[in-house]
């Protein structure tokens, strides 16, 4: 997934995020909410429905990092607002993702996830 934002340059040189925009994806996230298993009878459209979730999630993260607010160091799609830093103390995370931040997993261990 490639995503193409287009915002307005400041001075300094950041990119501004319009807010309604990210207000627009916080809407769609809050609206859609997760899906439960009972009212999906076929895992296909249950498979689809959080597909289309987990897009929207990072949409919106991408968002508001790149508007400058912080985002959740945890899972790519956590929407959640930061109070807390990892276990490392060095990023922000939510209080579900402190001793799972993934800017502070070492490189080489991801190679050996991914064998």
């Amino acid at each position: 997934m490639h995503l193409i934002i287009r915002g307005v340059s400041t001075p300094e040189g950041f990119n501004v995020i319009p807010n309604e925009l990210i207000e627009y994806y916080e809407s769609l996230v809050k609206e859609q909410g997760l899906p439960s298993s009972e009212d999906n009878q076929h895992l296909r459209a249950y498979v689809v429905e959080l597909k289309d979730l987990w897009e929207k999630r990072v949409i919106l993260r991408e968002l508001r990092q790149r508007s400058g607010m912080e985002v959740c160091s945890g899972e790519v799609d956590c929407v959640e607002t930061p109070s807390t830093v990892c276990m490392n103390r060095s990023h922000p995370t939510c209080p579900k993702h402190t001793d799972d931040c993934f800017l502070c997993v070492p490189v080489s261990s991801l190679s050996r996830k991914a064998r």
